[in-house]
């Protein structure tokens, strides 16, 4: 047993993540050229050359990160449990509040390199089939069973890997969560690294400093962080047209400061402003009107607070979010969202009568006590509203407490750990 436990270097005295992961994204690219080499020379290639060539290249590099691994294990290997508590012994990070404030540079390292041990077992199946495709060619060969063990335990061992990211990554979250002190004095750290190194932001070209640091603790989000992640979660999600910060107080106030709401039906004009405004958020989705079903709108009350408005097409009604106490009763009165839906569901196709129609079966569900989180501070609304998108583009609605079935979306009163994982995110997403 002591092949499974080989030492490899702690996290805190690796070399830094770009620097370690880089030749090994090149070595990715370069196997699946040299599989797709293989099958396709004019010299049919045996079933050995397969093995060796490719095989023993994948599990050569993979050794870098599982000094276990080797063809003599692959072949003995027959369950995940071997696999799994050798993962477990080399991923492991003492989640301690007594650990140093760098624990966060650790998990990263680790989530990255499990990250790309992925990357590269995943070509396991493209190796598996040209294999099999080969050995159509030649007479059967003693080996080729063999390899064919190997080839399923690599698959095998791509899943335990997968299971050991996914519960890092939960343990992680669960951890900010439940230690926000901790989470905080990590957050200060991140942030006055970021400010010395403010390269580490230039893959992101609308991202500054300045709008990444309001994520630290206790700033209010400005729009442009906001407007990041809006635009991010709904591109993946591909259900929820996000509107940007700015349409609110456009169309939907009388003031830019979001203090007014509009009353009544507005006019045409506005109308057809709010339709090319709409048509070209589209555009910048990727999307065409038949795509999406909901629409999640962030409003910036004089620029101090903010909270959110969700029209959701599918399941007829409107709602608004708002995660202070003192103004969700007060903001619960926005009759312009209903001229809105019936602008938007032209738009969709899908025409939505609200004015005078007391037979629709559209429901206007502003929050009622027990339907939100309210935040104990003045300045955690902007993690709130998103933490609302995810949750309606999880559940199409928000859920608080036992409603809520996923642990990585549960509110907390402390929404430091919540700031971390944003900011961690957003630096992950400046990576080439």
């Amino acid at each position: 047993m002591s092949l499974w436990y080989s030492a490899i270097p702690s996290p805190s005295t690796c070399s830094p993540v770009a620097g370690m992961l880089s030749p090994l994204k090149t070595f990715v690219g370069k196997l699946k050229l040299g599989v797709f080499s293989l099958v396709c020379t004019s010299q049919t290639p045996t079933p050995a050359d397969t093995e060796q060539n490719i095989m023993y290249a994948l599990v050569t590099n993979c050794h870098t990160y599982l000094p276990f691994l080797s063809l003599t294990t692959l072949f003995s290997v027959a369950n995940a449990v071997e696999f799994k508590a050798a993962l477990d012994h080399h991923f492991n990070v003492p989640l301690s509040i007594e650990y140093n404030n760098l624990l966060y540079v650790d998990v990263e390292v680790r989530l990255k390199q499990l990250d790309e041990l992925c990357c590269q077992l995943s070509v396991a199946s493209q190796i598996k089939t040209n294999f099999l495709a080969c050995t159509r060619l030649h007479s059967p060969m003693s080996s080729d069973s063999q390899a064919l063990v190997i080839l399923g335990n690599l698959r095998l061992l791509l899943d335990c890997v997968q299971g050991k990211r996914r519960s890092l990554e939960a343990d992680w979250w669960n951890f900010l969560d439940q230690c926000p002190r901790k989470s905080e004095e990590m957050l200060r750290v991140l942030m006055e690294e970021t400010r010395c190194r403010t390269d580490q932001l230039d893959g992101l070209s609308n991202i500054s400093f300045h709008d990444f640091s309001t994520l630290g603790v206790g700033r209010w989000l400005n729009d442009e962080i906001i407007n990041y992640f809006v635009l991010k979660w709904c591109s993946e999600a591909q259900t929820t047209l996000g509107l940007s910060t700015f349409f609110a107080c456009k169309f939907l106030f009388q003031e830019n400061a979001c203090i007014t709401a509009k009353s009544g039906m507005l006019t045409a004009q506005e109308g057809a402003q709010v339709l090319r405004w709409c048509q070209k958020t589209e555009r910048a989705f990727n999307f065409c009107s038949s795509t999406w079903d909901s629409v999640f709108i962030p409003i910036h009350k004089n620029c101090l607070h903010w909270y959110s408005a969700f029209i959701d097409f599918r399941f007829r009604r409107i709602k608004v979010y708002d995660s202070l106490r003192e103004t969700c009763v007060t903001n619960r009165q926005k009759p312009v969202l209903m001229w809105l839906t019936e602008v938007l569901g032209h738009m969709r196709g899908d025409p939505v009568c609200l004015s005078n129609n007391p037979q629709t079966d559209w429901v206007f569900d502003p929050h009622a006590e027990g339907q939100v989180h309210f935040q104990p501070n003045a300045y955690d609304c902007g993690v709130h509203t998103l933490w609302q998108l995810q949750h309606v583009l999880e559940f199409r609605q928000v859920r608080i407490g036992n409603k809520c079935e996923l642990a990585r979306l549960t509110f907390t009163d402390n929404m430091a750990g919540k700031r971390m994982r944003l900011a961690q995110e957003i630096l992950r997403d400046c990576e080439p």
